[in-house]
């Protein structure tokens, strides 16, 4: 190794340690939220969460409950969906400041759309078989997006929308991934699936199997059985993965038993002429983690009922210590803007917070 190498090498660790001690989690106090609806806000779960921007934040949740801040989490509004408020919102794509789409769980199933920030919604989808469970929401760009739902008659829901969520249509049998007896979504803030180029989607399952799928619409399809994930019971699995340029990184866990230290995973990724293909893992292990986000080349922050993690995928902590844990605080979501730097967490008991 030449001594520039080593030069490089050394500075990386230095800074990854670095951003790492600079990292900490700032609570959101109760009184910067205004609540013109006087909710108990400790009540509420937060499980949904949007950052279209550096500084819009919205989030959705239990009791029919949306926050929305405009300021970068220094102020939020919060409303309750008239009419719904008996509806837990764990999914939630906002496009702006203005226009956000909520995903409820549990059936009926409601998709309902917001363009004045929030103060009046119009439902533009519902379903009520008693089987149906929507589980996560995406876009590809601003007119195309799709609603990922538990399986039904074995096969997992997929609705799609090519005019901003405005109509919703049900993709065909052929065109939707069959599920093995006991396999199932969790509705892990939206963080489950992602839509991805290619007109390709990808998502993680849990339940009996755990497995990461991956569809081309109309073209290919394929599923990478996570072994090396907790499964089994259906409160196993994988809940959340986001991916940059080299990695893909998978968390989860079991959220009947929150406190074991588990297996979690990053992989590196490659697309070739039969898809997205999973390759070499480099394992970590943490207690139950709900969500993952991938902040930036190297450096990502995971979160669960038993605090939050700031890592590093090329200079990699393996087992969650005091160096990598920023927050003992419980978060269920934790998402980075998708234009700008803006971090921002909600979880339990109204709690938000914002990376700093």
């Amino acid at each position: 190794m030449t001594r520039f190498k080593t030069i490089i090498i050394i500075w990386a660790c230095m800074l990854s340690a670095t951003l790492q001690a600079q990292s900490y989690v700032q609570m959101v106090d109760s009184t910067h939220i205004i609540n013109p609806f006087d909710a108990c806000i400790s009540c509420i779960s937060f499980r949904g969460m949007s950052v279209p921007d550096a500084k819009t934040i919205w989030i959705s949740g239990s009791k029919g409950s949306v926050a929305v801040s405009t300021n970068a989490g220094k102020t939020f509004t919060l409303f309750k969906v008239p009419g719904y408020e008996d509806k837990d919102f764990r999914s939630i794509y906002a496009f702006n400041k203005k226009k956000a789409i909520i995903v409820s769980t549990g059936s009926p199933g409601y998709i309902l759309k917001t363009f004045d920030g929030g103060l009046t919604w119009r439902k533009v989808y519902e379903d009520t078989r008693k089987e149906i469970f929507l589980d996560a929401i995406d876009f590809w760009d601003k007119s195309n997006g799709m609603v990922l739902g538990d399986p039904i008659e074995e096969r997992f829901m997929l609705l799609k929308t090519v005019d901003e969520g405005n109509t919703w249509y049900q993709m065909d049998t052929s065109m939707r991934p069959w599920a093995v007896a006991g396999e199932s979504i969790f509705a892990a803030s939206g963080t489950s699936f992602k839509c991805l180029p290619n007109n390709s989607i990808a998502f993680v399952s849990g339940g009996n199997k755990s497995i990461f799928h991956w569809l081309q619409i109309d073209k290919k399809y394929q599923r990478h059985e996570l072994k090396s994930m907790v499964q089994g019971k259906s409160s196993e699995g994988a809940f959340s993965f986001d991916l940059n340029a080299n990695y893909i990184s998978i968390v989860g866990g079991d959220y009947a038993i929150d406190t074991l230290k588990v297996k979690q995973g990053i992989y590196r990724y490659a697309y070739d002429k039969d898809g997205l293909q999973l390759l070499n893992m480099k394992p970590f292990y943490t207690n139950y983690k709900s969500c993952v986000s991938l902040l930036d080349k190297n450096n990502f922050i995971s979160c669960g009922t038993q605090g939050v993690d700031f890592n590093n995928t090329e200079q990699l902590v393996t087992v969650s210590n005091n160096k990598t844990l920023i927050s003992t605080q419980a978060f269920h979501v934790v998402r980075k803007a998708r234009k700008g730097k803006l971090v921002a967490l909600a979880g339990p008991r109204g709690s938000i917070g914002i990376l700093r």
